[in-house]
């Protein structure tokens, strides 16, 4: 007889879904358009001081800061090139303390020919970054929910605000700090721990997550204490290696100069006649005590806790605009999976675009400055306008309130998702026991 031999099968690669192809095309071309056209002089300032390190080989003069302001110095370095006869465009003062960039600096700046081309490499990490994130939140989810995760994040105007208007680099640090997750999710939790250190030592904000992150991701409790001794370890030889080298301490200077230090007691109840009741500390106490006493392990228990707790620090304490998008990251995956999640996401977008009138034109139409004085001369003030319709002491009130409201419920129905999801698998566990009984 012959042998059948079987014919081989050919595979046809799938397709990439149109809608998600979409929504990358839209968000990438939005930003595209913004970044060229909006700046912020935080963006000048932080890359004049690296332009400082980079050409007098001080690095690690601007101890604030340090992680990302390393990050910084190294792709302004790479990008120089591309940046023909830029060195006269940066402020000699951004790195001194209490002084920084002049308006004269930032006029200079501003008169650059290759002004766009300036913006768009200075920004480009940042838009890598969002990219980046917006994977990770996506990933591993089926294609509907899939494709409201990768929209609440790759086109919600905060995100976009932060990094491509404002020129703001938090996206850079989320982006590590979910890739600490994913790593530690695939096993690696020491190498994923890593990364969180790193974002937390770049950024104020994770800084929160890292007991949260030590006891979920924890083979043991002794594993816990033992990331706990070497993060301190680790910050305290950095903070004394600064010290030799610049002689000025880290440490000190977060608690002396840092606003996010004040502004984690700015909230506060009156108990006494001066004693306040700082809102946020109390808040992160009582929670942190009971995720510790509940000790739930794994990844969704990471992202719940993670989720709560960067809702409450927005919600909780004083912000500016560009922090709002740390209240998104962990709370995207489950807004996208819920009706009500995608609703309260688009309000609380909508919601801090309203806000940003409470600063005025200097995170609205001032930052279109490349586009020339005289055109935003000619734009209104949104803060005025405002104030024009309703009084400020009515509607910034009122409005900060919704906004917090609306983000802590945000935290709430993460936190509730993965309850809810133990709830469940208990007894399911309860019941199965039972049936075998």
């Amino acid at each position: 007889m012959k042998r059948l031999v079987s014919a081989p099968v050919l595979r046809v690669p799938a397709l990439p879904d149109p809608i998600l192809a979409s929504i990358w095309s839209l968000g990438l071309v939005v930003r595209l358009v913004l970044l060229p056209i909006t700046l912020h002089s935080d963006l000048y300032q932080i890359y004049s001081r690296s332009h400082l390190a980079v050409t007098t080989g001080v690095w690690f003069a601007w101890s604030s800061q340090l992680i990302a302001q390393l990050f910084h110095d190294v792709w302004l370095l790479l990008v120089t090139p591309l940046l023909p006869g830029s060195d006269a465009i940066w402020s000699a003062t951004a790195g001194v303390a209490g002084v920084g960039a002049q308006p004269h600096d930032l006029a200079r700046f501003l008169a650059y020919p290759y002004l766009a081309r300036a913006l768009v490499l200075l920004k480009l990490p940042y838009v890598v970054a969002d990219a980046v994130v917006g994977w990770l939140v996506s990933r591993d989810m089926p294609v509907k929910q899939r494709r409201w995760a990768l929209a609440l994040w790759w086109l919600n105007p905060i995100v976009i605000y932060t990094s491509a208007v404002f020129g703001r680099h938090d996206s850079v640090w989320v982006a590590i700090l979910l890739t600490g997750a994913l790593i530690a999710r695939q096993g690696s939790r020491w190498a994923g721990f890593v990364c969180s250190a790193v974002a937390a030592g770049a950024r104020f904000f994770p800084v929160f997550l890292l007991p949260l992150y030590l006891v979920a991701f924890r083979r043991s409790w002794r594993s816990v204490v033992l990331g706990g001794v070497v993060v301190v370890s680790m910050w305290i030889f950095i903070d004394l290696l600064i010290v030799v080298r610049s002689g000025t301490s880290p440490t000190l200077t977060l608690l002396g100069d840092y606003p996010h230090v004040r502004y984690l007691v700015a909230l506060s109840l009156p108990v006494g006649e001066d004693i306040p009741l700082p809102i946020f500390p109390l808040a992160y106490t009582l929670f942190l005590c009971w995720w510790l006493t509940a000790a739930p392990q794994g990844w969704t228990a990471y992202q719940a806790a993670a989720g709560a707790t960067l809702c409450g620090v927005v919600a909780l304490t004083p912000f500016h605009p560009q922090y709002v998008i740390w209240a998104l990251p962990f709370a995207v995956p489950v807004l996208a999976r819920q009706r009500s999640g995608r609703v309260l996401a688009l309000l609380q977008a909508g919601l801090f675009l309203l806000w940003l009138t409470r600063w005025g034109a200097a995170a609205t139409t001032g930052l279109f400055l490349p586009l020339g004085e005289t055109f935003v001369s000619t734009l209104p003030d949104p803060q005025l306008v405002a104030t024009a319709l309703v009084p400020a002491v009515v509607w910034q009130p009122a409005l900060r309130a919704v906004f917090a409201a609306v983000t802590l419920w945000i935290g709430w129905l993460v936190l509730r998702e993965h309850m809810s999801m133990t709830s469940k698998m208990t007894n399911e566990v309860i019941e199965l026991a039972r049936r075998e009984r």
